[in-house]
């Protein structure tokens, strides 16, 4: 069977940086820090320079592999064409479901970490800076209502929609905000370093055990593991010689450097027990303890550079959910593309699917009001381990069967494997042993856990079965169609 369109429509937008920008964007080392550095007051024998090297070790494989199938597989919502085209499109379709349901589920959550860890201490640190009592009331307030939380994170959603319907906007805006991240992390650390408040030998020595292991995994539930931001899009990467080399492998050396510094910097000009303590009990100043920016701005509370911390800062939460709705923008488009969903969503203008990204905003919306005004959400170790498990170990998997394209993915594809299976498991084990940090790193609601467990790989496997009946009623075997990759 042939596709009867020849081409996707979609247009090469994305340059060289462009490439690298969704990358470090997507794996941003400066809001990734936050959780995992939280976590470490239960685990008091962790070591966080170790763990970050231990979790980027780890991850390090499933970055190769993926920038291996993107350079051999050149196609937008690249997840779901690999699983599809090597496993059939039963699991394909299951996988390209599940990561379009997950995105919606999980937009809601990116629009409420712009607010409460972003935005809240901005004002809050705005207000310290010009000695306005009322700005810094203005964020309190918006911290305890949930319509305010609702009405802020429904703004920040519609923001970032706008910035991703014209292709050639998206790309541009990508690059320009992960450059203004960089210049704001660059100048947050040298002022964490210039703060001083530790001598060098104050920092912790080093030293490998179950608590620091167990970090590393936290590390990769929260940051390394997300490294496959271009293989959402790589049907729209200009081909140019190293691009996606650059897009996967450099930017997740300079994303490790970044957090290997951010670490350090913390230790060294805060101290570590400082600063669990502040995170956990507060501090003598007006501002909200449990964001990475609090930090972050601690240097430059009295100089102009405050607004230029703060303006990055915005930029974390805002890269992250445009490239999420942007690749499950592509999940729709491509899914209906292969005829499995409705045609219209397959629609290109300005070349962007532009339907697909309709139906995003519409499920986020949607998702949105379950999650920040009814205050349903999830766990941080359901989510995490569920997207790890669902997405980039099927793909791993997948990937060993593709192995004909390039002999290398049974190296990688293996070592990938190793590497998620070793997360998930230390942190099931730590879990269930450890009831401590099991407590809070479970913190949910568990009704809604188990819903966002069940939930998408149902509407997967609804999907393929639905379509493959209203194909076989068109003359059409939906498993020839997966025989093929998508033309560019």
């Amino acid at each position: 069977m042939k596709f009867v369109r020849e081409s996707t429509g979609l247009v090469k937008e994305f340059g060289t940086f462009d490439v690298f920008a969704l990358n470090f964007s997507f794996l941003g080392p400066a809001a990734g820090i936050a959780y995992p550095l939280f976590i470490s007051a239960f685990l008091p024998n962790s070591n966080w320079i170790l763990a970050v090297i231990i979790s980027s070790l780890l991850m390090l494989p499933l970055t190769i592999n993926y920038y291996i199938l993107s350079t051999n597989i050149p196609r937008s919502a690249g997840d779901y064409i690999y699983v599809s085209r090597a496993l059939g499109p039963r699991i394909g379709i299951m996988v390209g479901m599940s990561l379009i349901t997950a995105f919606s589920m999980g937009f809601p959550v990116l629009a409420m970490l712009e607010v409460i860890m972003v935005i809240i201490p901005a004002l809050q640190l705005i207000g310290y800076y010009l000695n306005n009592n009322s700005i810094i009331s203005l964020a309190n307030v918006i911290m305890n209502s949930n319509v305010y939380l609702f009405a802020l994170t429904t703004v920040f959603i519609i923001v970032s929609f706008l910035l991703s319907f014209k292709g050639k906007v998206y790309a541009k805006s990508v690059s320009y905000l992960t450059i203004l991240q960089l210049i704001g992390g660059i100048i947050s650390l040298i002022g964490l370093f210039m703060m001083k408040g530790k001598s060098i030998t104050d920092i912790t020595v080093p030293q490998l055990n179950g608590q620091t292991f167990v970090l590393a995994s936290v590390f990769a539930l929260s940051l390394f593991a997300f490294s496959n931001a271009p293989s959402f899009f790589a049907g729209e990467v200009k081909r140019k010689r190293n691009i996606f080399f650059i897009g996967y492998i450099l930017s997740y050396a300079i994303a490790t450097l970044f957090t290997l510094l951010f670490v350090l910097a913390i230790e060294y000009g805060i101290g570590k027990d400082e600063y669990i303590t502040y995170t956990l009990q507060g501090w003598n100043l007006p501002i909200y303890t449990g964001s990475t920016l609090s930090f972050l701005a601690l240097p430059f509370l009295k100089s102009p550079l405050l607004f230029l911390v703060i303006a990055s800062g915005l930029t974390w939460y805002l890269l992250y959910a445009m490239i999420n709705v942007s690749a499950s923008s592509r999940l729709l488009f491509s899914m209906s593309f292969d005829r499995v969903l409705p045609a219209f969503l397959s629609e290109v203008r300005n070349g962007i699917p532009v339907n697909a990204l309709l139906f995003t905003l519409l499920s986020s919306m949607l998702f949105s009001f379950i999650e920040v005004y009814l205050g349903l959400s999830v766990s941080f170790a359901i989510d995490g381990l569920w997207f790890l498990t669902w997405n980039y170990l099927v793909v791993s998997i997948a990937s060993l069967k593709l192995a004909n394209l390039d002999r290398r993915l049974l190296i990688t594809a293996p070592l990938s494997i190793l590497g998620l299976s070793t997360v998930i498991i230390s942190t099931i084990f730590y879990v269930l042993t450890y009831p401590a940090f099991g407590n809070v790193i479970l913190q949910g609601n568990v009704p809604f856990d188990i819903f966002t467990v069940i939930l998408p790989p149902l509407i997967g496997l609804i999907t393929y079965e639905v379509s493959r009946v209203e194909r076989k009623k068109e003359g059409i075997e939906l498993e020839l169609i997966y025989k093929e990759i998508q033309p560019e």
